[in-house]
C-alpha cells in the first residue's frame, strides 16, 4: 500500500505540475490541460486516502506520511477552484451593459481562432443569467470629466497587468487582454467611457475566449476593476 500510494502521489504531482504549463505553453490543446488537472485530483485523492491507510497501520512511515501529505495538498487546488465556481453562472461574456454592450475592434485580428464569438449583442439568456448571477455588475458613474476617467482607466487597466491591445481616446474606447495565471486562458476586455455632463458611464466588457462558463473568472476581473476606477 506505501509503494501505490507514493506512485500515486507521483503521478498526481506530475499531472499537476503539467496541467497549467503545459497548457500555458502551447503544448496541447487546453481540454487535455483541464483532464490532466482532473487526473491529478483523483489520483491525489487516491494517494490520499492509501498512503493514509498505511500511515495508520504502519507508523512511523515517512513514505506513507510524505504521500498522505502531498495527495492532500494536490486535492486542495482542484477542491478550492470548484468551490469558487459554485454558484456561478455557466456564461463566459460579461457586461456592466447588457442592452447595449461596449464592442470588440483591434482585438478581433487575435480572436480569429477562438472558440467563443463576440458578438455585438449578448443574448438574453445570457443577459439573464448574469443579472441573477451578478446584480451588482451595473455602469459605473464616474465623477469625471470624460478625459480625465479615459486616462484613469489606462492607468487602472496597467495596475491590472492587462496587455493593453488598443486605446481610442477620441471614441473612449480601451481595448486589453488578460491571461489568468495557471492555464495561461487569454480573456478579452473592452471598456467603454461616454460623457455625462462633468461626469463619465464607464462600461466593462470581459469575455473568455474559450470554455462555455467562466468560474465568475470575467465578473471577479470587472469587480476588480471598476472598484480601482472608484478609488
Amino acid at each position: 500500500m506505501t509503494t501505490t500510494g507514493a506512485i500515486l502521489a507521483a503521478l498526481a504531482s506530475v499531472a499537476l505540475l503539467l496541467s497549467g504549463p503545459g497548457t500555458r505553453w502551447g503544448w496541447w490543446d487546453f481540454k487535455v490541460g483541464l483532464l490532466l488537472f482532473a487526473f491529478a485530483f483523483l489520483a491525489g485523492l487516491l494517494a490520499m486516502l492509501i498512503s493514509g491507510v498505511a500511515w495508520i497501520r504502519t507508523r512511523p512511515n515517512s513514505t506513507a506520511a510524505v504521500a498522505t501529505i502531498a495527495g492532500a495538498l494536490i486535492v486542495l487546488l482542484p477542491l478550492s477552484q470548484v468551490a469558487g465556481a459554485r454558484g456561478k453562472p455557466r456564461i463566459h461574456d460579461i457586461s456592466t451593459d447588457l442592452a447595449d454592450p461596449p464592442r470588440f475592434s483591434a482585438i478581433l485580428a487575435v480572436r480569429t481562432n477562438a472558440a467563443n464569438g463576440v458578438p455585438d449583442h449578448i443574448d438574453e439568456v445570457t443577459a439573464d443569467l448574469q443579472r441573477r448571477g451578478y446584480p451588482d455588475l451595473v455602469t459605473l458613474d464616474l465623477p469625471l470629466p470624460a478625459d480625465a476617467a479615459f486616462a484613469k482607466a489606462v492607468e487602472a487597466a496597467r495596475a491590472m497587468d492587462w496587455e493593453i491591445v488598443s486605446t481610442r481616446p477620441a471614441d473612449g474606447i480601451l481595448e486589453a487582454t488578460d491571461t489568468t495565471a495557471w492555464f495561461g486562458f487569454h480573456d478579452d476586455i473592452v471598456v467603454r467611457i461616454r460623457p455625462a455632463g462633468e461626469h463619465s458611464r464607464v462600461d466593462v466588457r470581459s469575455t473568455s475566449r474559450v470554455g462555455l462558463g467562466d468560474a465568475g473568472k470575467n465578473a471577479d476581473r470587472i469587480h476588480k476593476y471598476l472598484q480601482r476606477l472608484r478609488t
